[in-house]
């Protein structure tokens, strides 16, 4: 998600949102931020930035800012599995290469999660949280975020 700011700093900033929606709508998954960072997980500034983060968050970092087979593989393991019933799970997910590694598949397969990777271009067809959760959760925090930025600037 992009959002321009005027605030110094902030027109390089970068992340990824990671929602997750059960189709009972129970909140069970705390969100995931990946920022875009080249630091390492032990730098100063680091540190110190991610005591800036709310507790119902999950935040994580890598070059890119969005996840890669090894934020999935944890996103799997210690955010998803532990509020999982037993039984078979279907979890559905764009069509990101992360989401197909021969890994990221062994895993889910362990696991008896079953995927289903939305093709390119089908999202608005195929998920409707899309167009119903993600697009109005974007429009807020963009909204919350020029709020901000006026605050700031007066």
């Amino acid at each position: 998600m992009w959002v321009r700011t005027r605030r110094l700093g902030w027109n390089k900033r970068q992340a990824t949102i990671q929602l997750t929606i059960f189709a009972d709508g129970i909140d069970c998954v705390m969100p995931l931020i990946i920022f875009c960072s080249t630091e390492n997980n032990t730098s100063a500034p680091r540190r110190r930035e991610e005591k800036l983060f709310d507790s119902r968050v999950v935040v994580k970092f890598n070059p890119k800012g969005y996840a890669n087979s090894a934020i999935m593989l944890f996103w799997l393991e210690f955010m998803l599995l532990p509020v999982l019933g037993s039984g078979a799970t279907l979890l559905v997910m764009d069509l990101f290469k992360f989401h197909s590694t021969q890994e990221i598949k062994d895993w889910l397969r362990t696991h008896g999660i079953i995927p289903s990777l939305v093709p390119s271009g089908c999202t608005g067809l195929v998920q409707p949280l899309d167009v119903s959760v993600n697009r109005p959760f974007k429009d807020i925090f963009k909204q919350v975020i020029d709020d901000a930025v006026d605050l700031s600037e007066r």
